[in-house]
């Protein structure tokens, strides 16, 4: 039993654990609505100030955009705060190669 647990214990100390990406649309809903980037989760800018959002991984890589860069930047700085460790300021979505969704 001893070796089961040891082998076990050493099996979890070595495997790697990846952290996650996500696309973040930091505008708010009515302009994420009508436009975002494909797979994008919207958190708001309002909502990262005042840490009303669902948590994400503290090692997960944040990609954040807006419609320039501006609140992007802003919730940058407000998440580097709270501890999270990789987040990118991506600008404004015109300026993105990625695929978008648009409402009609």
């Amino acid at each position: 039993m001893l070796k089961q647990t040891v082998i076990a214990a050493a099996l979890a100390v070595s495997t790697p654990t990846f952290a996650a990406e996500h696309w973040i649309d930091v505008r708010i809903p009515e302009q994420y609505q009508r436009e975002h980037i494909q797979g994008a989760l919207n958190i708001p800018l309002s909502d990262i100030q005042a840490g009303t959002f669902s948590p994400l991984g503290k090692e997960d890589t944040l990609y954040l955009y807006c419609n320039s860069g501006r609140q992007a930047t802003l919730a940058q700085d407000a998440l580097q705060q709270m501890g999270y460790q990789h987040v990118i300021n991506m600008g404004g979505i015109a300026s993105l190669n990625k695929p978008v969704v648009t409402s009609k």
